[in-house]
């Protein structure tokens, strides 16, 4: 058990500083983990309220009195699912070569260097003064540069596309995400009108027995 422990948390190592070779492996060879990958999703959500009220004063611009911790959360996780979804719908019709838990490992463990960075900056925050400020904005920019560059290589090693096609891919995939976001609201909308309807017809049969 520890020893596969050790595995997962080697192929996301790996994954950070090769990940050319580490998302070759898991897409040929089987490895890194779902459970991982969605563990560390769920970090990500709750880093992102933690950040939200406990960044420094100096750089955390958040009106702390409207903060909601649960829809933060939400936001963010469902942000990266729909994503993800979104990626494998259109890649599927691109022939990419990627599958569902695929996409989840590298997307989610594209997201390590961003956490890392992240968690430095709610800590840092909360001990330099304003003119410090700069080098926890720099640190933080590299780590979300090198997440986009881990999601864009993870993404065309495991659908075997090119960088052009892969750019593609991604612009698609925020397109099908809002068509996404648009039916579910169209659709939740239409069941909120469906049960306020059926409500409203309840109380006026009501009012005539």
């Amino acid at each position: 058990m520890k020893d596969r422990v050790k595995e997962k948390l080697f192929y996301l190592k790996s994954a950070v500083f090769h990940p050319f070779d580490a998302f070759y492996e898991i897409r040929f060879r089987g490895k890194g983990s779902v459970a991982l990958a969605l563990l560390i999703l769920v970090l990500f959500g709750i880093l992102q309220c933690v950040g939200y009220q406990y960044t420094g004063f100096i750089i955390n611009l958040h009106d702390l009195t409207s903060m909601n911790s649960i829809s933060i959360f939400l936001t963010w996780v469902l942000g990266f699912v729909l994503f993800i979804v979104s990626n494998w719908s259109v890649t599927t019709l691109l022939n990419g070569k990627g599958n569902l838990g695929d996409i989840l490992k590298v997307t989610t463990y594209s997201l390590t260097p961003f956490i890392c960075t992240m968690i430095f900056q709610i800590v840092a925050s909360n001990f330099i003064i304003a003119e410090e400020a700069m080098i926890v904005y720099v640190i933080t920019g590299v780590g979300t540069v090198w997440s986009v560059f881990m999601l864009l290589a993870g993404l065309c090693v495991i659908h075997e596309y090119g960088f052009g096609k892969n750019l593609i891919a991604i612009l698609l995939t925020f397109v099908a995400a809002a068509i996404i976001m648009f039916l579910g609201i169209l659709f939740f909308t239409l069941i909120e009108q469906m049960v306020l309807f059926v409500i409203s017809v309840g109380q006026e049969f009501i009012r005539r027995l």
